[in-house]
């Protein structure tokens, strides 16, 4: 009779799928264990908690295994420790990168969960298969195995009370590893509402503090076989139902010789399958060249982004990371949105990292905006477990004022037989140092709001690309919101103080008190519900996209205040703003009612003007008596992405926001024409711009499409 290998990469289900990805990182651990352990044991991968969980039940496994991430720890420990509690024979693996770097920390992580038997450092495909095969030699018996001390290749586990760490070693040759896709481990997820996942690097060079793949250890690149990865990518393509995106796993995609080959196999099935629609990727930055060929064979499919962290060089240092030069994030920025219309660049910037204030904080936001990002991804400084940044040491230096929280939709109640169970996330986060009070947090998270819903995913582009043609800074702009509150809405200002009191409360002062406060159904039903442990900044700005004719009224003020204390607002000027506001309203508010088609008449040839991109003084721009009549609509593939992507996530102001933070919005704004055929005729006896030179239009129009404008 087989031996039973279960393999567990759990994601949260109580407020949709939290992690919605295909299991790769543990489908490689599996993958190499049935190539290498044969016939004699019977192997399977799971992605929900309840599919495992009953399972169990039915068919008993003799080693379970589980990926250890922030998001799913606490679920995953919980299944172990019911496991344990009524199979005590079941030998239970955790492996994965949320695990302590000394091993002082990692004795109490282990003695603190006496469910785990082993755990798996770093890399697990070679440990996890050789310690299956030192339990066989012992029949089995854990007990003798770890009394004897028997080392395993990155395993760490306590004998009594000493820790036991085998030889630390990563993969070479990852080519070793078989495929999960090609040998059919993978295929049952093709059937569920999940993101294929491929990799074709291992590793990173850079060493930054505050993340776990800045250690040391992962520094060599390995790479797996461009055929592998090939055929990887056409047995995927062939496969993929109601899912437009692919997510590469590497962490400097495009820096390497090699991922041109990568970017060519890619194209390639987006010529033969017409799919993935969009690429999500951490583009690496260095080697300009070498990316800026990546993003042209990818045309605009690839979401490129820039991060920074942060543009102070102190805070930089802090955390050990060095930037690029401020020409070569610019050229980065600028080529990748020259690329299509549809491109879409953002930047990444963290607040309260070691060092950070409000002005300083203030000042990252404006260096990514003002230079070409056209979305601002801005987290929170989050102590991760096997990062530099959670060590002690670091702790006392800048004397962090941290909280817990749940993480936003890691929660859930699940069953295990006759037994349910709720089950929240913790993690911790930084609200505070000696550089930066609380109260200069929270007006960060306000500005960072403001940013997130005006400025980010292109949603006012059209206005902002107005005021950099007048030489005037977008966020400047956008600071005159921040400092403006009486010009909200009564809505809005419902929206912003309840931003304001969700950033505040739902912290707990410790993770004994976070577990404490999540541990009975009755709460975490309401972090299910929303109520409790949303998402703060993606929901409030769901929330305020919902109102879009109201924040268009707000961004008018802005515009028409800044204008005025510059000296440059005139009758002309205001009007064109206050119509192009409308019109980016007409394009933009409640993509997901696919069926809308919305009329519209301005006295501006906004046809004339998209083939410009807007890139026009709007002191320049011509203002016609006689309406253009405007007609706002989707087609056929639009549709078709925006209800892929919609079904992705839950229908809720929590699922929305995350729609907003990984899509490619600029697929998702309706297309737009003039509303009668006579209307052509009109446009192309007026110029919609006055003194607009050859060099300012011939490299726009020919790289839009003539019969839409857009």
């Amino acid at each position: 009779m087989k031996r039973k290998i279960f393999f567990a990469d759990l994601t949260h289900t109580g407020r949709g799928i939290h992690a919605p990805t295909f299991p790769l990182g543990m489908a490689y651990v599996a993958s190499y264990a049935k190539e290498n352990l044969g016939d004699d044991f019977e192997i399977k991968i799971f992605r929900f908690p309840n599919d495992l969980t009953k399972t169990i039940i039915t068919e008993m496994p003799d080693v379970l295994c589980f990926s250890n991430y922030s998001w799913n720890f606490e679920l995953s420990y919980k299944i172990s420790s019911l496991v344990k509690e009524r199979y005590p024979q079941i030998i239970i693996v955790f492996g994965g990168p949320n695990f302590p770097v000394l091993p002082q920390e990692r004795a109490e992580f282990l003695s603190g969960r006496p469910a785990i038997d082993f755990y798996f450092q770093n890399e697990g495909e070679i440990g996890c298969t050789e310690l299956v095969k030192k339990l066989q030699e012992y029949n089995f018996d854990v007990e003798a195995l770890k009394k004897n001390k028997e080392l395993v290749t990155n395993g760490v586990y306590l004998s009594g009370e000493e820790l036991i760490e085998g030889s630390f070693q990563r993969i070479k040759d990852p080519n070793v590893i078989p495929s999960p896709y090609l040998n059919g481990l993978m295929d049952a997820f093709f059937e569920l509402p999940l993101i294929p996942m491929i990799e074709s690097t291992r590793g990173c060079p850079f060493s930054c503090a505050f993340c776990a793949d800045g250690l040391i250890s992962k520094s060599m690149i390995h790479r797996f076989h461009p055929d592998r990865v090939r055929d990887e990518l056409h047995y995927i393509a062939a496969r993929v139902k109601n899912v437009d995106e692919l997510i590469i796993t590497d962490l400097n995609f495009g820096m390497y010789k090699e991922d041109v080959v990568f970017a060519n196999h890619i194209a390639d099935i987006q010529q033969k399958y017409n799919w993935p629609v969009t690429i999500g990727a951490s583009p690496g930055k260095n080697n300009k060249q070498q990316v800026m060929e990546v993003i042209k064979i990818l045309k605009g499919s690839l979401m490129v982004g820039a991060a920074i962290q942060s543009s102070d060089a102190e805070v930089l240092k802090n955390i050990k990371r060095s930037n690029i030069s401020l020409e070569a994030y610019r050229w980065f920025l600028d080529y990748s949105n020259s690329i299509s219309k549809d491109a879409s660049t953002f930047t990444d910037t963290i607040l309260a990292l070691p060092g950070d204030t409000k002005e300083k904080h203030f000042e990252t936001l404006r260096f990514g905006i003002d230079n070409g990002a056209r979305s601002i991804k801005m987290f929170q400084a989050i102590l991760l477990s096997g990062t530099e940044m959670a060590t002690r040491e670091m702790r006392n230096e800048f004397k962090y004022l941290t909280k817990f929280r749940v993480i936003p939709g890691g929660v859930g109640t699940y069953q295990f037989d006759d037994i349910s169970f709720s089950v929240a996330e913790i993690e911790e986060i930084i609200v505070g140092s000696k550089d930066m009070p609380f109260e200069d947090y929270v007006s960060c998270r306000v500005m960072d709001l403001i940013v997130e819903t005006f400025f980010n995913n292109a949603l006012f582009e059209e206005v902002f690309c107005g005021l950099k043609k007048m030489n005037l800074s977008a966020f400047d702009c956008l600071c005159h919101i921040h400092e403006h509150p009486e010009w909200y809405t009564s809505q809005i200002k419902k929206i912003i103080a309840q931003f304001i009191d969700d950033t505040s409360k739902d912290l707990y002062n410790s993770y004994t008190e976070a577990v404490q406060g999540t541990s009975t159904p009755d709460i975490v039903d309401k972090f299910i519900a929303g109520q409790l442990g949303i998402n703060e900044l993606l929901v409030h700005k769901a929330e305020l996209y919902q109102e879009m004719e109201e924040i268009a009224m707000v961004l008018f003020q802005a515009v028409r205040r800044y204008l005025l204390e510059k000296n440059m607002l005139s009758q002309d000027v205001e009007d064109y703003f206050k119509q192009l506001i409308d019109f980016t309203v007409c394009c933009k508010k409640t993509f997901y009612n696919c069926e809308e088609i919305i009329k519209y008449d301005f006295n501006y040839d906004f046809k004339s003007l998209g083939m410009l991109y807007f890139e026009v003084d709007p002191a320049q721009v011509v203002r016609r008596e006689e309406l253009y009549h405007f007609i706002f609509y989707y087609d056929d593939a639009q549709k078709k992405y925006i209800k892929n992507t919609y079904d992705l996530f839950s229908k809720t102001p929590t699922g929305l926001g995350k729609l907003f933070q990984k899509s490619n919005m600029k697929k998702m704004y309706r297309h737009f024409d003039y509303a009668g055929e006579q209307m052509q005729a009109l446009s192309e006896n007026t110029p919609a711009v006055q003194n607009i030179g050859a060099a300012d239009t011939s490299q726009t129009t020919s790289q839009i499409n003539p019969q839409t404008g857009s």
